[in-house]
Parts: structure tokens; C-alpha cells; sequence
């Protein structure tokens, strides 16, 4: 063989190992789409699942304490939280009190509070008629978050933090807190899963 064909072999097999290359890292490519693609879908028969189980379980004309129970049955566990409460607004009164808290693995008493010292990230909720996203526990802290009984004596102190007012115009009935110890635990579209969640509940209380 001459050094001329020999050259030229060398350069087809080269062309041949960078084609190879070529063609793993587009099928690399390919798979990772496909793998992302498997948990989009993953995350939004979640979603529906979430959604479902919220609208065979809660009932309108319902006590409120009873649509607070069927939707942390439905999302505690699916949502990852860490804490979950309800509180019912009453502004002729001037309180916020809290019908359902569960922290630390159970339903816990929280007291209640008057809503015009506006103390903490609820009354944010409230008088602001909109949701509210806290991703870190110093967000929380700068935006007034209080802290519990059970957080102060543990330390365990979820860092998001997402509350949904329930009910509209301009006196909310109340609101949904959900939680997580993760940070920015709760995105974009999860997020409007929890909206659509406190829009169901703020539906069956007539709200």
C-alpha cells in the first residue's frame, strides 16, 4: 500500500470515529430529551391526580374545617409539604383564626390574632388580596414571618413558603399556606396547581 492510500485510509477512519462521536452525542441529546420529556408528563398526571382527588373529595356547602381536612388529605404527601394550614378571615371581629394547622406530622392549636396588627405573612395574604411566594427562610424573615411554638422549640423551619388567598374582592375569606423545607420548593406550574386548589375550596365555602 502506498504512503498516499494509506493516508487517505487514515482519514476516512478518522472522519468515521468523528462521525461516531457525532452520532452519540445526538443520541445523548435525544435521550435526555426524552427522559425530560417523561417527567413532564410524570409531573402533570401528578397534577391532574392532585386536581381530581381535590373535586371528589371537597363538597360545596361543607364546613370550612372539613374542606381544610379533605385538601390535606388530597396534597400533603403529593406536594412534599412540611406544613399546611387553613385560617378563616372574620374582619367585622378582627380575626384571623386558624381552623386547620398541621405541622410536625399533626394537626397542632394555633391561636388566633387580630388581623389589623398585621403581623405576619398571612395579613400579607389578606390585605394585599393576592398570593404570596416566600423561596427562603431569610425571605420569610425579612417579609415578617412569625414562627411557631413547634418551629422556635425544633428549629425546624420550612424555607418556601406559598400562601393563596380564599375567596375575592376585597375582604378574602381566608387562606391556604402550603410549605416545604426545601428551598424554592414550588414552582412556576405547581404553583398554579395550589391556585387551583384554593380556587376550588374558596367555591365549595361559597366564597
Amino acid at each position: 500500500m502506498s504512503l498516499f492510500g494509506g493516508r487517505k485510509l487514515d482519514e476516512a477512519l478518522a472522519e468515521r470515529d468523528e462521525r461516531l462521536r457525532e452520532l452519540e452525542a445526538q443520541g445523548r441529546a435525544v435521550q435526555s430529551r426524552l427522559e425530560d420529556t417523561q417527567e413532564l408528563v410524570r409531573h402533570l398526571d401528578e397534577d391532574r391526580d392532585l386536581l381530581l382527588g381535590a373535586l371528589e373529595r371537597m363538597r360545596p356547602g361543607e364546613e370550612t374545617q372539613a374542606l381544610a381536612h379533605a385538601l390535606l388529605d388530597v396534597c400533603f404527601k403529593p406536594l412534599g409539604l412540611a406544613c399546611f394550614y387553613v385560617a378563616v378571615a372574620d374582619w367585622d371581629h378582627d380575626q384571623l383564626r386558624f381552623v386547620l394547622y398541621h405541622e410536625g406530622g399533626r394537626a397542632r392549636n394555633h391561636p388566633s390574632r387580630r388581623l389589623s396588627d398585621r403581623a405576619g405573612l398571612s395579613e400579607r395574604v389578606l390585605s394585599g388580596r393576592r398570593s404570596v411566594y416566600i423561596r427562603t427562610m431569610e425571605e420569610g424573615h425579612a417579609a415578617g414571618s412569625l414562627l411557631t411554638a413547634a418551629e422556635q422549640a425544633t428549629g425546624l423551619i420550612p424555607n418556601s413558603w406559598y400562601g393563596v388567598p380564599l375567596g375575592w374582592g376585597s375582604r378574602p375569606s381566608g387562606l391556604v399556606s402550603f410549605q416545604s423545607f426545601q428551598t424554592d420548593a414550588f414552582s412556576e406550574s405547581r404553583r398554579r396547581v395550589m391556585d387551583a386548589l384554593a380556587a376550588l375550596m374558596s367555591t365549595c365555602m361559597g366564597g
